[in-house]
């Protein structure tokens, strides 16, 4: 078995879905999803890890953000600085300053991050919807 991501044919370079930076790569995953809807939503146009993490545990448990435990929120909070913020740094979408309050910033490929997100009708916590199944 392998490590790759990718086992179809072809080589997985020569596919850039497959590639971790690929904005679909790095938007498939629901917490990534919620930094940068978090960031567009804050007022003052920044918004501190703490109250992303405590956005999306809220969130995860299906309560109010006063519902979540401490413990909930730091686990959020661990996951997001050790997997999930990292390659949206990498990929320009935001910009994280870890020396002073770790307050996350837009960066400079934000707006495509954000436009990619309402294209493809994603909310926070819940995959595009099937307008088949809707009806």
């Amino acid at each position: 078995m392998s490590d790759d991501i990718y086992d179809g044919p072809g080589e997985a370079s020569e596919l850039s879905l497959c590639e971790q930076s690929d904005i679909f790569y790095l938007l498939s995953h629901h917490r990534k999803r919620g930094v940068l809807l978090a960031i567009a939503m804050a007022p003052w146009g920044h918004v501190h890890l703490r109250q992303v993490a405590e956005i999306i545990a809220a969130l995860e448990a299906d309560t109010e953000p006063r519902g979540v435990s401490t413990q909930q929120v730091t686990n959020v909070r661990t996951n997001l600085k050790r997997s999930h913020l990292e390659p949206l740094c990498d990929a320009g979408l935001i910009e994280w300053d870890t020396d002073c309050s770790d307050r996350l910033v837009p960066g400079p490929g934000f707006s495509r991050g954000i436009r990619t997100l309402m294209a493809g009708g994603y909310s926070l916590s819940q995959p595009p919807s099937n307008p088949q199944t809707e009806q």
